[in-house]
């Protein structure tokens, strides 16, 4: 499973999975989300990949700068 399957599921499950105890319904839920992810990813490097590497990292910073959170340092949590 490469880098990008692996988060795609962890995202997946994250979002849908329920504690290891996945139902049917659950468990299609995951595998639907999972390909939409790698559908996305891969859609975004074709179109970062066509643009000049100025504007491509333009994008990206834009892109995290209007996704940032409210909190700065929300990404050195730690979750319990």
């Amino acid at each position: 499973m490469s880098k990008k399957e692996e988060q795609a599921r962890e995202y997946a499950k994250s979002r849908y999975g329920n504690n290891g105890r996945e139902t049917g319904n659950e468990i299609a839920k995951v595998q639907a989300c999972t390909v939409g992810y790698i559908a996305g990813w891969d859609s975004c490097l074709k179109h970062l990949a066509t643009l000049p590497w100025n504007e491509a990292v333009n994008e990206i910073t834009k892109h995290i700068e209007a996704n940032r959170s409210e909190n700065p340092d929300s990404s050195n949590e730690v979750e319990v």
